[in-house]
């Protein structure tokens, strides 16, 4: 997936392609559909499991933040990969993951789209509206949209970007760790009811447009320098 430190062309056609993918899950209404498979006009059965909800939702999150205490303590005592990198560069992989991760939180709280468990098809108040329909409301609240959960592991994609101009093996590792454990993440909130699976994926997306622009335009801001 990451093959070049510097080669643009690649990173967008990458992003693209996983745009591709979250519109065509959107275009195909996958997500009632999906949801309604874990849930009913009662609501969601495994929405206050204990193993879900406390172990892969609580602990789980908790566990995904101490990254960020992990990436901070790598600027000052580098380990592994992040022995080759710059110390300017270590800092802006924690800046990346954090910026991403907050990119997130404020989309939601802008978001008119509500968790599915609020919504009157799962047994809440509120009646099912495509998130890209934006001057509707459907009647629950709101600020659900993108995925907040999936996004505390996905927000590390942020420093790939950094991670790879030292080692292109274990960025590669920590892509797709963070991206499987992020989607492994998403799908426990839709069996929940906490959110649909397109939460998931286009936090993935935020993540990676958040991580790409800055890592691009720190460079720009180099060559500048350069000049």
């Amino acid at each position: 997936m990451f093959i070049k430190p510097y080669n643009i062309k690649n990173d967008v056609l990458a992003l693209c392609a996983l745009i591709l993918l979250a519109l065509l899950w959107d275009l195909a209404g996958q997500d009632l559909a999906l949801s309604q498979h874990y849930g009913t006009t009662q609501g969601f059965a495994l929405k206050n499991d204990r193993l879900l909800e406390f172990w892969f939702h609580d602990v789980v999150q908790k566990i995904a933040r101490f990254g960020v205490l992990g990436l901070l303590v790598m600027v000052f005592v580098p380990l592994g990969w992040f022995k080759q990198l710059r110390k300017a560069d270590r800092v802006h992989a924690l800046v990346a993951s954090i910026v991403a991760a907050l990119a997130v939180t404020v989309l939601k709280q802008m978001s008119k789209s509500s968790c599915p468990w609020s919504l009157a098809e799962f047994g809440g108040t509120g009646h099912y509206v495509s998130h890209w329909v934006f001057d509707v409301t459907d009647g629950a609240g709101g600020r659900c949209f993108p995925g907040g959960h999936s996004s505390s592991v996905v927000a590390y994609i942020a420093a790939v970007f950094w991670l790879r101009s030292a080692s292109n093996r274990g960025a590669t590792v920590v892509f797709w760790l963070a991206s499987a454990a992020g989607m492994a993440l998403g799908w426990v909130q839709l069996v929940r009811g906490a959110h649909f699976f397109s939460h998931a994926l286009w936090a993935w997306v935020v993540c990676w447009v958040v991580g790409l622009a800055y890592y691009y335009g720190v460079q720009a801001c180099r060559k500048r320098r350069l000049q």
